[in-house]
């Protein structure tokens, strides 16, 4: 039994596609897709788990809340189908512990193992073998293999012709890149977006795949975990290349989030964008499985990096290992003026989300179709129903996101929520000032002219962008404001950040950020460190004034 897609590929990659009898409901290549439908279809094949987590109907922000949530509680985000896994009656289990959220856990995997011993089945005359693959780089990828081969053949000569053949193709793409590159030829610079919402890169063996495509070195070390990082990261590095292959996701799907990217500020000033140099690819079987396809997956990298150099496209085209193009990858450009990802078209949708949230609400539904992207948004309905906040940074967190870990909430929070607090000796009810912050100069004028008369604690409050995390008319990201508190001086008792969500008015987002602070220190009064209008700061003023 293949509890994991890659393994499965291998095990078809094989020629023991025959021996499986149960697979991961994610698993679906054996080596091909023809192969595992024949096999599920005919029952030879079972399906062995299962997940809450559906990805076709939710965001990529969505779905990493969930993830982010289940992970943090110690929850499994998948389920292994206990009957199923009886019937099938495997001799050998294949599974990995390399990544949380790739397949069921090791631990999970030996209860089932371990209820088929207690099952009292008359045919299990042995433990089955409990295989973890957990591959760090394209050579631990080949070793595996071997490994695959041995614990279901009792021979590892078939993993290690596998494994060489899969060495060959690589060398292949190197040596074409590099037999077909100019005198003076750079290694484009090229950055792997494993998730777009919010940005991951690729970890473990992409930053070895990058290279052997021809790339730059010094985006990430090889054999690092992914990770998530802000987008001025993303500006810093000045990339040639953007690559969209995120995980889990097939090409179609990987086309149409990373369009939706172009309603950000921030990534239409890249220069790769600028120039059209953004694609996007199948990372669910070429980059995100560390299995054979991981060889064409170094082929689309080295296609897509050298788009425009001729030569080293009919080298790499000559090599007969590249994909082919819209079925496997494809150049990603700007959507249409009334496509899903266009700024005004997404905007529109945008506000009328809140009216489509009022009105769920009102029926006491759990969830509402997000009208800029289709996929199911929870309502504060349903968040009310479960009591407690679940930590995942949900949009309509009714909770003040009082469960997310208070170093995640910059870049989680939806609804206005503390991003820092310290105890202060004066931060007593209705003693705090509470100071617009941005971080610049007039905010610090604001801070020490407070000092000077005398004030005992102040609360820092910044807006920023929910989608950007920058801070309101700044460049600078809100979690740098809640990183510097603590050096602002000890009467600082806190920061409070009101992520800005279009649809609502600034003064109703701001006045839900000023309750919360009311509730938990109380305010003295209001200061103003950064740029507002006159009229909104006498209407903030007249609202604290009212008591609400």
């Amino acid at each position: 039994a293949s509890l994991l897609p890659s393994a499965t590929e291998i095990v078809g990659k094989l020629g023991f596609g025959h021996l499986l009898v149960g697979v991961s409901h994610e698993c679906d290549v054996a080596p091909d897709k023809a192969d595992m439908d024949r096999m599920l279809e005919s029952g030879q094949c079972v399906r062995l788990t299962s997940s809450e987590i559906d990805p076709m109907l939710m965001s990529q922000d969505e779905i990493n809340s969930a993830v982010v949530g289940s992970l943090r509680r110690g929850d499994s985000l998948y389920g292994i189908l206990e009957a199923e896994f009886r019937a099938a009656r495997p001799t050998v289990v294949l599974t990995q512990a390399l990544c949380d959220v790739c397949a069921p856990s090791a631990s999970q995997v030996h209860v089932a193992v371990d209820s088929l011993e207690s099952s009292g089945l008359p045919d299990l005359a042995i433990r089955p073998a409990v295989v973890n693959l957990e591959p760090h780089t394209l050579s631990d990828v080949a070793d595996t293999f071997a490994v695959v081969s041995e614990a279901i053949s009792g021979s590892g000569d078939a993993g290690s012709r596998l494994a060489a053949q899969f060495r060959e193709e690589i060398r292949s793409i190197v040596a074409a890149v590099e037999g077909a590159a100019a005198e003076g030829h750079c290694r484009p610079r090229c950055v792997l977006l494993e998730w777009a919402d919010p940005l991951f890169d690729g970890g473990h063996w992409i930053p070895e795949m990058q290279l052997a495509a021809g790339g730059a070195d010094g985006w990430r070390n090889q054999g690092d975990k992914s990770k998530q990082f802000p987008p001025s990261v993303l500006a810093d590095y000045d990339p040639d290349v953007i690559l969209i292959a995120c995980c889990g996701f097939e090409l179609e799907r990987n086309i149409k989030d990373g369009q939706r990217l172009w309603q950000h500020k921030w990534w239409t000033d890249l220069r790769c964008v600028r120039e059209g140099r953004v694609f996007a690819a199948d990372g669910n079987r070429y980059f995100a499985r560390p299995g054979p396809s991981l060889a064409a997956g170094v082929a689309i990298m080295a296609r897509c990096m050298h788009d425009g150099d001729d030569a080293i496209v009919a080298a790499l085209d000559a090599t007969g290992l590249v994909p082919p193009e819209g079925v496997a990858w494809a150049e990603v450009t700007r959507p249409p003026a009334d496509g899903c990802g266009a700024s005004a078209a997404v905007s529109a949708d945008i506000e009328d989300m809140w009216s489509v949230h009022a009105r769920a609400c009102e029926r006491g539904e759990r969830c509402y179709a997000d009208p800029a992207t289709g996929f199911e948004v929870v309502t504060e309905v349903a968040h009310k129903k479960r009591g407690k906040c679940c930590g995942c940074g949900c949009r309509h967190c009714p909770f003040s996101h009082a469960n997310v870990p208070m170093e995640d909430r910059p870049m989680r929070i939806q609804q206005p929520a503390w991003l820092y607090r310290a105890d202060v000796a004066g931060a007593t009810a209705g003693s705090a000032d509470v100071l617009f912050w941005d971080g610049g100069a007039p905010s610090r004028w604001a801070l020490e002219t407070l000092r000077r008369d005398g004030s005992a604690a102040v609360v820092l409050l910044t807006t920023f962008d929910a989608k950007t995390r920058l801070v309101t008319g700044k460049d600078d990201e809100v979690a740098t404001i809640a990183d510097r508190a603590p050096t602002l001086g000890g009467d600082i008792v806190g920061v409070l950040g009101v992520p800005l969500q279009a649809g609502r008015s600034y003064e109703e987002q701001v006045q839900q950020g000023l309750r919360l602070i009311s509730k938990g220190i109380g305010v003295r009064q209001l200061c103003f460190g950064e740029a507002q209008a006159e009229q909104v700061r006498l209407r903030l003023m007249e609202f604290m004034k009212g008591g609400s």
